[in-house]
């Protein structure tokens, strides 16, 4: 759970990161709800996706690599 919680938290702080900096130069407003729920999405889904994508590529005998 915590995997989730420490990625999510990094995914919205870069996400807020990239949407200032990227606003001006697109000449778009900055949007720091927008910005936050993508980084949210993003977040989970790499939380999600990068263990079993990881489990699949390294035999071990932890729980992710039963998820085939």
């Amino acid at each position: 759970m915590s995997r989730y919680i420490v990625t999510v938290f990094w995914s919205v702080v870069y996400m807020l990161i990239v949407g200032f900096i990227a606003a001006p130069l697109t000449q778009h407003v900055f949007n720091l709800g927008e910005a936050a729920i993508v980084g949210v999405i993003f977040g989970v889904l790499f939380a999600a996706i990068v263990p079993t994508i990881t489990a699949r590529s390294v035999k071990d005998n932890s729980k992710y690599s039963k998820l085939k």
